[in-house]
């Protein structure tokens, strides 16, 4: 077996790290691969296959995610109401929604996707000089958090910003837009919080109090068209370690949520927001929310551009987190145990992408 090798995993034969450092070694992703022409795809973006799509597991198109409507939230009470019932179903049943007429303009959304898009098929040297898994650095692009021996087709920007990220890092091609896309988003923020606050039977300012949106975590996603997209995927099965994420996705589709037992595509729609609970919050809210499995699909179609924020408190919050007292009682007791941030990111870290942040946790 192989020597340790930085964010690459070793537990794979020699002539498979190999391939996976001289790919790591270009800097330039899985673009870089495209773009040289290539017909077949390396070894290491085989994925196994039982966890390719199977058109058994598939859900007809007629059934899709929940579509939320803020355009009327603030008519009146009986709005208000209607729109907290119809968030606290989709965040019980289903754990994914589409948010629309939610105050962001559609022109910023286009502007983040064309930003990013022109970032990932801009200047090769920009990219190679951020190329970096090293998770002190606040801005980086890399291919894959770690490579793995079925690593995902797709290239990444991630911006973290946790109060200390200097906006100058952030390529100059998409940062005015990546600037003004995450404080639209912390507005959107409030407002959902709010909501399922509400949802919760909590007071309205209850989750904004528990400090759940303070580190923004945003990864701006590229995934190339691949020459055999039957073979692999673009984000493997996993559910989010935020507290909540929202996803910005173009026109192509591709992203899936896993809803009893089927795969379902969670469609398009012009100016929307999708918006998925993550593991921390089916945790603080004792499971009343689901945090769902989903993945992308690979597709001979392409370039997918999307870009998901990830919403958590201060990765060096000190403060414990549990299961919200207020939602427990004899009926309802605690299935989590508390725990620090810190602890909670270690023990994701230490699992990977597709294991679920909440099984250190469960008593």
């Amino acid at each position: 077996m192989a020597t340790p090798t930085d964010g690459i995993s070793v537990d794979q034969p020699n002539d498979i790290l190999n391939e996976l450092k001289q790919f790591d070694d270009t800097k330039a992703g899985v673009k870089g691969l495209v773009d040289s022409g290539i017909e077949k795809i390396p070894a290491f973006f085989i994925q196994p296959q039982e966890l390719l799509p199977k058109s058994s597991d598939i859900a007809p198109p007629t059934l899709q995610v929940p579509i939320i409507d803020l355009g009327a939230i603030h008519k009146d009470a009986g709005c208000y109401k209607q729109i907290v019932e119809e968030l606290k179903q989709a965040s019980d049943s289903w754990g994914f929604f589409q948010l629309v007429n939610h105050s962001v303009p559609k022109d910023l959304l286009d502007e983040v996707i064309q930003g990013v898009k022109e970032f990932h098929e801009g200047d090769k040297d920009v990219k190679e000089k951020l190329y970096s898994r090293d998770r002190v650095k606040k801005v980086r692009f890399a291919s894959n958090l770690r490579l793995l021996s079925a690593a995902n087709w797709r290239d990444t920007l991630t911006c973290v910003f946790d109060g200390s990220l200097d906006p100058s890092d952030i390529p100059p091609v998409c940062r005015d837009a990546i600037m003004k896309y995450r404080e639209a988003i912390l507005q959107v923020a409030e407002t959902l919080y709010e909501l399922l606050s509400a949802a919760l039977g909590l007071p309205s300012d209850h989750l904004s109090g528990m400090n759940c949106a303070k580190t923004q975590l945003m990864v701006a996603h590229y995934y190339p068209p691949c020459p055999e997209p039957e073979l692999t995927l673009g984000t493997s099965m996993h559910t989010d370690p935020s507290f909540v994420t929202f996803l910005l996705q173009d026109d192509l589709g591709g992203l899936q949520i896993l809803h009893n037992g089927h795969w379902v595509n969670v469609a398009p729609i012009p100016g929307a927001l999708v918006v998925n609970i993550g593991d921390l919050l089916q945790l603080v809210s004792n499971d009343k929310f689901k945090s769902i499995k989903h993945r992308v699909l690979a597709s001979a179609r392409g370039p997918r551009i999307s870009v998901a924020t990830f919403l958590n408190p201060s990765f060096d919050e000190k403060k414990l987190f549990g299961p919200i007292k207020e939602l427990l009682s004899d009926t309802n007791p605690p299935l989590y145990k508390e725990f620090l941030v810190d602890d909670y990111i270690k023990a994701y870290i230490s699992k990977g992408l597709t294991a679920s942040a909440l099984s250190p946790f469960k008593l």
